[in-house]
């Protein structure tokens, strides 16, 4: 199918060529002709303007409002063709029939034909200008996840703000292309019909309210999810050519998708469904993973995931999309929480998953479609789950749709620990050197062998490092693996769970070097200790809490060095560095935490120390 631009250039592409053939051939209509044929054409595409605008906005359907501007485009260009041919007539009207008898007959001003398609070819240059220069808040590669994500929103927010005058700053940041089919479709899949279960009937206060513990005890029905379904996001009505929804959606764009993982349905096999809207059905996708991103979702009756293709919406609304489709995801949510309380059960939003893990459970991108939220659905006794440690994910330039992937991973999560991004570290063993001896025999040991740090040694010092805090809890521990047996080169964060968080992989040994003033100490250890702060903690009790911190990252560092000596290797404390290279190390915002140490680790080369 040729394009729409293609469709609505037509009439005039074909007026256009038969007059260059007559022109070749020496017979160019009159100007009266002109007159006449350009007027007609000028009706043609009013009609269509107009025509177009009120079928469809009596339809309610607001996305071909694309014909609509297209064609008012050329409308205005003919408008402007028919003003330059009448222009002396209009003239020589307004100058009177005594003037005008004396008027002589003018050519058509070519000179002004030529400066409007000039004109308009300068604003269509300016266009893609401004579109290949406009700057779009990306997160920015080595920044801090947490803060890094925080800007980027903040960014988003102001570039996707509307004003009169924005319209003309700046263009579209990617091309959206055609509006992507409005029904998900998996023709390979099996299908589960879904009766009706008669849900729905409690009054509408009644089911805004999350039911009594006692409610219910018998598991949910197939036919009360179908009912649940349905009330969330089903058709609810057909009317010229567009399938209305339970619930609304910016333009009739209906984003949405919704994913049940089921694992206590009557009725219903354990298993990753996607709800078809049009046929009111469910699509088998497959078996429930082992590890799903939604750790407190785990003991649930069933877990509902809501998810948007993002270029449903954004086809229309472009770089202002993420606000609309997550705003229309909270109208089906709400949808979906009071049919689930209609239906007895409590329904209740996970504030946290994992985001990529879930997109991969669902068998989705999360890029082109992206998980937005996920609801449990759970028999009044049922308690949830233990919550699970989550973090801000790093950040990744790029994306496929610009500024709307940037907002999307900047409001997402990963998880950091229960095995899920972490690494469990061995039980620690106790170090049994008596005390005078170890500080006796502390030095700062500057020279290291090549051998590598044994994990179990890693693990007890860790361990022992991990005292409750005495003036300041925002002491934040990282390690810089250079040469460490059973442990991946790379930057870890050292979890409260006595397990690690790899940051990112790779050899950094001289990325450290070089953030400690290049000294060798820090490239040639086997494990490099980077203390930081979180400002927030730090600074909560006032100035004070500024002294105490770097008090309490003494002590920290302290244990690191006493510990090195108790298991037989060596350490070396270090004051000096780039801090803005330091925080690019590990990870972190400056804006939000300060690196205020580092320390060296690894098998002592000899004893000749000061």
């Amino acid at each position: 199918m040729m394009p729409k631009i293609v469709w609505v250039l037509l009439p005039l592409a074909l007026y256009g060529a038969w007059l260059g053939v007559a022109a070749a051939r020496g017979r160019l209509p009159p100007r009266q002709s002109l007159n006449v044929q350009t007027s007609l054409l000028l009706v043609t595409y009013l009609l269509a303007t107009a025509g177009l605008g009120i079928f469809w906005v009596a339809n309610q359907q607001l996305p071909v409002f694309d014909w609509h501007y297209l064609f008012g485009y050329c409308t205005v260009l003919l408008v402007s063709i028919h003003l330059i041919f009448n222009l002396p007539m209009v003239v020589r009207w307004l100058r009177g029939p005594a003037r005008a008898a004396t008027t002589p007959r003018s050519r058509i001003p070519a000179l002004k034909v030529l400066a409007i398609v000039a004109a308009l070819g300068a604003a269509f240059f300016l266009g893609t200008r401004q579109r290949a220069t406009e700057a779009l808040p990306m997160p920015v590669a080595g920044a801090a996840a947490d803060g890094g994500a925080v800007d980027a929103l903040v960014r988003f927010h102001e570039f996707s703000s509307e004003s009169r005058a924005s319209v003309f700053r700046r263009a579209p940041g990617i091309e959206w292309g055609a509006a992507p089919p409005a029904f998900k479709r998996y023709p390979n899949a099996r299908h589960v019909a879904l009766p009706a279960g008669g849900v729905g009937a409690a009054g509408l206060s009644a089911a805004l309210r999350a039911p009594a513990a006692s409610a219910r005890a018998e598991p949910l029905r197939l036919a009360e999810l179908g009912d649940i379904l349905f009330m969330a996001a089903g058709v609810t009505e057909r009317r010229g050519g567009n399938a209305l929804r339970a619930a609304p959606s910016s333009g009739a764009l209906f984003s949405n998708e919704l994913y049940v993982i089921a694992r206590a349905v009557d009725g219903l096999p354990a298993g990753v469904y996607h709800y078809d809207p049009d046929q009111h059905r469910l699509d088998v996708l497959g078996t429930i993973p082992a590890v799903t991103g939604a750790p407190g979702a785990d003991d649930a009756d069933a877990l509902l995931v809501a998810t948007s293709i993002f270029r449903r919406t954004g086809y229309k609304y472009r770089d202002r999309a993420y606000r609309y489709v997550t705003a229309d995801t909270g109208h089906l949510l709400e949808n979906l929480r009071a049919a689930g309380h209609a239906a007895g059960m409590r329904a209740q939003l996970e504030s946290r998953f994992d985001d990529a893990r879930l997109a991969r459970a669902l068998g989705v991108d999360g890029v082109e479609e992206g998980v937005l939220a996920a609801m449990t659905l759970r028999r009044g006794g049922a308690a949830p789950a233990p919550a699970a440690r989550f973090a801000a994910p790093s950040p990744a330039p790029g994306g496929a749709l610009g500024i709307t992937s940037a907002v999307h991973q900047a409001t997402s999560l990963r998880l950091t620990a229960d095995g899920a991004g972490s690494v469990a570290l061995p039980a620690p063993a106790v170090a049994a050197m008596p005390l005078k001896r170890v500080i006796g025999q502390r030095r700062s040991e500057r020279r290291f062998h090549a051998d590598p740090v044994p994990l179990a040694a890693l693990s007890s010092l860790l361990a022992d490092m991990a005292q409750p805090p005495q003036l300041s809890d925002a002491v934040r521990i990282h390690l810089v693996v250079n040469r460490v047996d059973g442990l991946a080169p790379g930057v870890y964060r050292y979890l409260d769970t006595h397990a690690l968080e790899r940051v990112r992989g790779g050899d950094f040994a001289a990325a450290a070097q070089s953030a400690a003033l290049a000294q060798d100490v820090i490239g040639a250890a086997a494990v490099v200790l980077v203390l930081s702060v979180e400002r927030e903690p730090l600074l909560a009790g006032g100035a004070r809490g500024y002294r105490h911190g770097f008090i309490e990252a003494g002590m920290v560092g302290e244990r690191w060095l006493l510990g090195a000596v108790a298991r037989g290797l060596a350490a070396c404390p270090v004051g000096a560095f780039y801090d803005d290279e330091a925080a690019a190390l590990i990870g972190i915002d400056r804006q939000r935490q300060w690196v205020v140490h580092f320390a060296a680790l690894g098998v002592p080369a000899d004893r000749n120390a000061d």
